[in-house]
């Protein structure tokens, strides 16, 4: 069993521990997707705005998606409260993003912002690899602040079985189990209530995949491989992780036809992986380069 570990907000106020890491996953993100795409050959003010596509669409459809999917009871004022955001509703909204981009040029000639249609769209597998190849350290960051808050609480595990290795003790007082506090930081072990805290499951898969990653950053990977790997990684985790999600209380999210919207998403995203691996291969065979050329991201108009 895994001890609970949470931060006393009023210790380090007025930062709050989710605002803090996400702050954080922002600027990490920002740094080593715009050196990446340097690498890749993007033009880094074109790119540039792909990213405010990204951050201005990924948003809302966090917002959207959460009140629409996961709280489809509460009343319309209530579900469009800024109180939820669906992470795979940010990814639906940062790949609409993406897709604009390829296809408008923004920017800024004379003091005037300018957009237009690009002569030809940019192709979207070489930015897909730029964007995740990076993703899952911002994303790791973002959810180690969930683990923080815990707002992300499961399904009970059966204490002593292996599932409940992977699952926190949970207090269900103040005088629950056993309190150690470091300054701001409280743990405590032996808490009777035994829960699956699904954005720390999640961490531990994103820290895996941000590390794998980052290790592959300066190497020749053939083109489509990050798309293909994250699909194929997290895809599967996704769907079967949120089989252990509450479906009532505070943390309880909605099914549509016995699933949530991210096991919806994340089928898809499997079919994607599975595609573009079939493709990767069939290019091989016919002896194609391992490394596609670096991509030309700024069009003529």
């Amino acid at each position: 069993m895994i001890p609970f570990v949470a931060i006393d907000e009023a210790k380090i106020a007025p930062l709050r521990p989710y605002g803090v890491c996400v702050a954080i996953a922002f600027f990490v993100w920002d740094y080593v997707i715009m050196k990446m795409a340097a690498r890749r050959g993007f033009d880094r003010a074109d790119f540039r705005a792909l990213t405010v596509w990204l951050g201005v669409l990924g948003w809302a459809f966090a917002w959207g998606v959460d009140a629409v999917f996961y709280h489809p009871d509460q009343s319309l004022g209530s579900r469009f409260s800024v109180q939820g955001l669906s992470s795979t509703g940010a990814i639906v909204g940062a790949t609409l993003g993406a897709i604009a981009w390829s296809r408008v040029h923004v920017r800024k000639e004379a003091g005037r912002w300018r957009a237009t249609r690009r002569a030809a769209p940019i192709a979207l597998l070489p930015v897909s690899e730029v964007i995740l190849a990076t993703w899952p350290c911002a994303f790791a960051l973002g959810r180690l602040g969930c683990a923080l808050i815990h707002d992300h609480v499961g399904k009970a595990a059966a204490p002593g079985s292996l599932g409940s290795l992977f699952a926190v003790g949970f207090p269900r007082s103040a005088e629950d189990g056993v309190h150690r506090v470091y300054g701001p930081i409280h743990v405590i072990t032996g808490a009777s209530d035994v829960r699956y805290d699904l954005g720390l499951l999640e961490l531990f898969l994103l820290a895996a995949l941000a590390l794998g990653f980052a290790l592959t950053w300066k190497k020749e990977l053939a083109m489509g491989t990050y798309t293909i790997v994250a699909s194929l990684v997290y895809g599967p985790f996704r769907f079967a992780l949120d089989f252990l999600r509450m479906e009532d209380g505070v943390t309880g999210e909605a099914r549509h036809g016995g699933l949530t919207f991210a096991q919806y998403w994340s089928l898809a995203v499997i079919a994607l992986g599975v595609v573009l691996l079939v493709r990767q291969r069939r290019g091989r065979a016919r002896g194609h380069a391992a490394a596609a050329p670096a991509p030309d991201a700024q069009p003529a108009d």
